[in-house]
């Protein structure tokens, strides 16, 4: 029998011997199977075998079996192991003697062995939660008891029970002694400064008094009271040498004193610089007052200021001006004046004049390659101006003149173009104004109309014309008809100029050709004459044996042209031994298994024009 395990380490150990020690042993809890782990270490040692349950708690009860295995053969031994519970108790107590600070939270714990229900009590009657005061908490083993804001009804015997069980300590509310924790202490400060007076108590008091020597101080322009918790301050504005004295603050029966020395002060300005802003070119004035007549430096962003023609610094009494005539971008910044013991500071920003527009921009219309001129009149006449043509700042150059002459401001484009067609927009400062420039393209002419055409058939005939200027959109009829560039229609464009080529003429292509461009129009007429047929290559005489084939050839000048042939003039037609063919512009007759009969005078004839040659057949 064994007392269940309170802590990491307590084990019980099962031996038995087998024979022989060959046998493979496993072991069982309750009839079910055991495997090794932390909980169950297995050992072997030859003949002995062991079963370790490590941490023995009360589920560790049960009936353990060693099995024995050789062979076919099983022999078990079997024990019990009996664990006992051990007793609740109290792992931590309450404290005998709890002090608890006034107005402060108190908690109380106690912690024990097991999880088991409790109850507390204040001097032996249960306590119940109450909200926002008394709240009664269990996390795990622990149990504990939190007070809000103890007062002395809390004070007691405080008690938790657990069965026959039981731990108590006796809660006393106690309150804090009134005394500084941090008493005052003396100040000395500069004529005109402020003087800070302050102090720490060990308690919040709702009220505290202030005096300066046995007068008593209240908050005004002169004094500012400040009281945080326990932490109490007095703050006395523009120190003078009649604020010298000795200063009390009484908190209940309780007094803090500390003297204030009022030094006399270094130069300082009691009148600082002003931020500002000043329109460009008007004058800047910056002054400042000191509270002794001392002499002074001015300064713009840390170098040092020097008097010019424009620009002066005067001494007023106390008073200290600077003055700057005609001020321009470069005179923003930060200026200073610095008597050497106090400076005081300022940025000054320099806005551009209200310019304005006297006399506006108006729009121009005019023709490509011509010249465009745009005039703004402004207010004042040391102003730049910049152009802008279609959103893009504009510079001189040889197609730009911008000139300037007083408040008059002039662009000048020369040469447009259509795609500077645009907004045209000056600024100048904070004056803008805009206008449109619409160029228009020049009105279309033909420079070289269209001229009637005359060709043989078969030939290729030519239209072509220019335009004074080159054109998006164009087209060419025939008739009315629409022509697109096919195997018969070339269209061709060479910028200004613009050809259609005919191929092949016929006598169908006959008609009136016009070209067209923005509502502009130009025709001629297309006249077929006959082929103007030439014999290229001409026949030539031919000498052949008898039985042997004899071919002539003759090439013309167009193709597609019928040839007839002759023999004798006796016109040949196909046959087992006349062949007639035609490649193009060459025409062949062929004449097989010629006789001496055969022996002729040969003739090809194409419209209306021949040509001959002579057939000469030997005998074999």
């Amino acid at each position: 029998m064994l007392q269940e395990a309170e802590s990491i380490g307590s084990s019980a150990v099962f031996e038995c011997q087998i024979s022989p020690s060959t046998a493979v042993t496993t072991w069982m809890k309750d009839g079910s199977n055991l495997r090794e782990s932390p909980k169950h270490k297995f050992t072997s040692d030859g003949k002995d075998r062991k079963l370790a349950i490590i941490d023995v708690q009360l589920s560790d009860t049960g009936e353990y079996t060693c099995v024995a295995k050789l062979g076919n053969k099983e022999k078990t031994s079997t024990a019990k192991l009996i664990v006992e519970e051990l007793p609740v108790r109290f792992t931590k107590t309450l404290e005998e003697e709890i002090s608890v600070i006034k107005g402060q939270p108190t908690y109380l714990t106690c912690e024990l062995s097991k999880e088991r229900d409790v109850v507390w009590k204040k001097n032996g009657i249960p306590l119940q939660p109450i909200p926002g005061k008394l709240a009664i908490n269990i996390i795990g083993l622990q149990h504990a008891v939190t007070i809000q804001n103890a007062d002395d009804d809390d004070s007691g015997v405080y008690s938790c029970e657990c069965e026959n069980l039981k731990t108590q300590g006796n809660v006393k509310v106690v309150e804090i002694e009134m005394d500084f924790t941090i008493p005052l202490k003396d100040v000395s400060v500069p004529e005109k400064k402020q003087a800070l007076f302050e102090c720490t108590i060990t308690r919040d008091v709702p009220k505290v008094m202030w005096l300066k020597g046995s007068d008593i101080i209240t908050s005004g322009t002169k004094y500012d009271i400040i009281d945080d918790g326990k932490k109490h301050m007095l703050l006395i504005n523009e120190c003078e040498f009649d604020d010298e004295d000795q200063y009390t603050i009484e908190v209940l029966d309780k007094k803090s004193t500390a003297r204030l020395t009022v030094e006399e002060a270094d130069p300082y300005f009691t009148v600082k610089l002003q931020d500002c802003a000043v329109v460009e070119k008007d004058e800047m004035i910056l002054d400042c007052e000191l509270s002794k007549d001392v002499p002074v430096k001015w300064y713009h962003n840390e170098t040092e200021i020097k008097a010019s023609k424009m620009v002066s610094m005067k001494t007023d009494g106390k008073r200290r001006i600077l003055s700057i005539k005609r001020v321009d971008d470069k005179d923003k910044g930060t200026y200073a004046c610095d008597c050497g013991t106090d400076k005081t500071v300022a940025e000054i920003n320099i806005e551009a004049r209200d310019i304005k527009v006297i006399r506006p921009l108006y729009g121009v219309e005019l023709f490509d390659g011509e010249t465009a001129r745009f005039e703004v009149e402004i207010s004042e006449d040391d102003v730049p101006g910049q152009w802008n043509l279609k959103g893009e700042v504009l510079a001189p150059s040889p197609d730009v003149e911008i000139t300037e002459h007083g408040t008059k401001h002039t662009l000048t484009l020369y040469n447009c173009k259509v795609s500077q067609s645009g907004e045209v927009s000056f600024q100048a400062a904070n004056a803008k104004c805009a206008a449109n420039l619409k160029v228009k393209e020049l009105p279309l002419t033909f420079i070289t109309p269209l001229a009637d055409v005359q060709v043989f058939e078969k030939d290729e005939a030519r239209f072509e014309c220019e335009v004074s200027r080159e054109v998006k959109r164009f087209r060419w009829l025939k008739g009315s008809q629409e022509l697109r560039a096919d195997e018969k229609f070339e269209i061709l464009n060479e910028g200004k100029k613009h050809i259609v080529v005919v191929k092949c003429a016929t006598y169908e292509d006959e008609a009136r050709y016009m070209f067209e461009a923005e509502n502009k129009k130009t025709s001629a007429k297309l006249i077929i004459k006959g082929i103007r047929l030439e014999f290229i290559k001409l026949l030539k005489d031919v000498t052949v044996k008898e039985k042997d084939p004899a071919e002539f050839r003759v090439e013309l000048s167009h193709e597609n042209v019928a040839v007839i042939w002759y023999k004798n003039d006796v016109r040949l037609h196909p046959s087992k031994v006349v062949h007639m063919s035609e490649g193009g512009k060459v025409h062949t007759l062929t004449l097989k298994e010629v006789s001496l009969d055969d022996t002729s005078l040969i003739k090809a004839e194409a419209l209306g024009k021949t040509a001959e040659a002579t057939l000469t057949v030997l005998g074999t």
